[in-house]
C-alpha cells in the first residue's frame, strides 16, 4: 500500500538465475521504496515461500535453470506455502497461449524481455495496490459476516424469548383458526384470543409498523395488557385505552400498532369490535358478508388518552356464520406488476365457500406473489 509516497512493509521475492538480472531487479526495486529477497531457481525459491510468511509479492522469470515458472504456481505446491503470493511473470516469448497459460495458473501480470524498468515498477505497484484493495474487502467481509452471525445468534435468543412470552399469553380455542406468515425471523403482526370470567370470547389481531425485531418489540408492551385486562373481565373500550396508553407511554413516537379487538359475548348475545386502521372486520355466513365493521379509529400508540376514541361498533351475534379479519399483509401483497392481492379476490374466495378458508387463501396468495413462501 502507498503511503506518503513510499510503499511500506511490502516484500518482492525475485526470482531469476541470471544473477546480473536479479541484482538489477532488486536494486532498482529497493530504490522504488520496496524491500527485496533473491531466488535463483525454483528448488530455492519453494523454500522460502515455505517458510517466509512476510513475502507479499513473488517476480518470477518463467524459464528457470531447474524448471520453469509454472512448477512454483501450481495448487498442489502453492498449498505448501506460508500464503498465497501474486505473481508477476517474466518471460521472453510473447507467445499469446503461454501468456494465457500464465494468466490461467493464477499469474497476476507478465512482463516481456527485454523488461523496461518503468514497465516494472508499475506493474509491480498496479499488483500492490490491488492485492492491498482485496485484502481490505476481504478484510471488510469477514467483519461483515462476524457481524451477521453476532446478530443472527442475538436474533435467535431474542426470538425464542419473544415467541415463549407469545405462547404464554395466547390461547387455542376450537373454533378459531389462525394463520400467520413473516418473511422474517419476527413478525409485526400477532393474534391473541383469551377467555373472559364471564364466557366471552376475546380476540386481538395487531399489526405494528415495521419488520422484524424493531415491529416485534413494539408489539410486546400490548401481550401483558390484554392478558390481564380480559382476565379481569373488562370491556373492549377499556382494554383499547390502556393499549393505547401503554404504547403511548413505551415505544417512540413514530411506532404504532393497528389492531382489531373483539368480544363475542354469548351472554348479551353480542360481538364488539374496535378497528383501528385495519382492514374491515367480517362476519361471513354462506359464502356472503353480512356485516362489515369498517376502521372507524387511528391505530393505537399515536393518540394521547384525552382524544383518543375507545368507541366499538356492536352487532347482534347472528345465530350462523363466523369472523373473519385479516390484516393488509394480505390484501396489500403485491404480484410482479405491483397490482396487490386487493380486498376483492379475499371476497371472491370467500364468495366460493370453501372448506379450509386460510388454506384457499394462502394458495392463492402464493400463486399471485409467485412464491412458496406462503406455503
Amino acid at each position: 500500500m502507498k503511503i506518503d509516497g513510499q510503499f511500506e512493509k511490502v516484500r518482492i521475492l525475485v526470482v531469476d538465475d541470471d544473477d546480473l538480472l536479479n541484482y538489477l531487479f532488486c536494486s532498482f526495486l529497493d530504490s522504488k521504496g520496496f524491500e527485496t529477497v533473491s531466488a535463483t531457481g525454483v528448488i530455492t525459491a519453494k523454500a522460502m515461500l515455505q517458510t517466509d510468511k512476510t513475502i507479499d509479492l513473488m517476480l518470477l522469470d518463467y524459464q528457470l535453470t531447474d524448471g520453469v515458472g509454472f512448477d512454483l504456481l501450481s495448487e498442489e505446491v502453492m498449498s505448501t506455502y506460508c500464503k498465497v503470493v501474486p505473481t508477476i511473470m517474466i518471460s521472453a516469448n510473447d507467445d499469446a497461449k503461454l501468456l494465457e497459460e500464465c494468466f490461467a495458473n493464477g499469474a497476476y501480470d507478465y512482463i516481456i524481455k527485454p523488461v523496461s524498468l518503468s514497465l516494472l515498477a508499475l506493474k509491480v505497484a498496479s499488483v500492490v495496490k490491488s492485492v492491498a484493495l482485496q485484502k481490505v474487502i476481504s478484510d471488510q467481509k469477514n467483519e461483515l459476516q462476524k457481524f451477521k452471525n453476532e446478530a443472527e445468534r442475538e436474533e435467535g435468543v431474542a426470538k425464542f424469548t419473544y415467541e415463549y412470552l407469545l405462547g404464554q399469553y395466547s390461547r387455542k380455542f376450537e373454533g378459531i383458526d389462525i394463520w400467520l406468515k413473516s418473511f422474517a425471523a419476527f413478525s409485526g403482526d400477532i393474534s391473541l384470543a383469551r377467555m373472559s370470567p364471564s364466557g366471552s370470547l376475546y380476540f386481538m389481531l395487531a399489526d405494528a409498523t415495521g419488520h422484524g425485531l424493531s415491529a416485534a418489540i413494539t408489539i410486546m408492551p400490548m401481550l401483558a395488557v390484554f392478558n390481564t385486562m380480559v382476565n379481569k373481565g373488562f370491556p373492549v373500550q377499556k382494554i383499547v385505552m390502556e393499549l393505547n396508553q401503554k404504547l403511548v407511554m413505551d415505544t417512540p413516537g413514530d411506532r404504532f400498532v393497528a389492531a382489531n379487538v373483539l368480544e363475542i359475548s354469548p351472554l348479551r348475545r353480542e360481538i364488539c369490535v374496535w378497528n383501528g386502521s385495519m382492514p374491515s372486520v367480517y362476519w361471513i355466513n354462506n359464502g356472503s358478508v353480512v356485516h362489515e365493521f369498517r376502521s372507524s379509529h387511528m391505530a393505537l400508540g399515536i393518540l394521547d388518552s384525552s382524544i383518543f376514541d375507545p368507541s366499538v361498533e356492536t352487532l347482534s351475534l347472528p345465530d350462523e356464520g363466523n369472523v373473519f379479519t385479516f390484516s393488509d399483509g394480505l390484501n396489500e401483497q403485491e404480484n410482479e406488476l405491483r397490482e396487490p392481492f386487493s380486498i376483492a379476490r379475499i371476497v371472491d374466495i370467500v364468495a366460493r365457500k370453501p372448506k379450509n378458508l386460510l388454506g384457499e387463501l394462502a394458495a392463492a396468495l402464493s400463486v399471485h406473489a409467485k412464491t412458496t413462501d406462503y406455503n
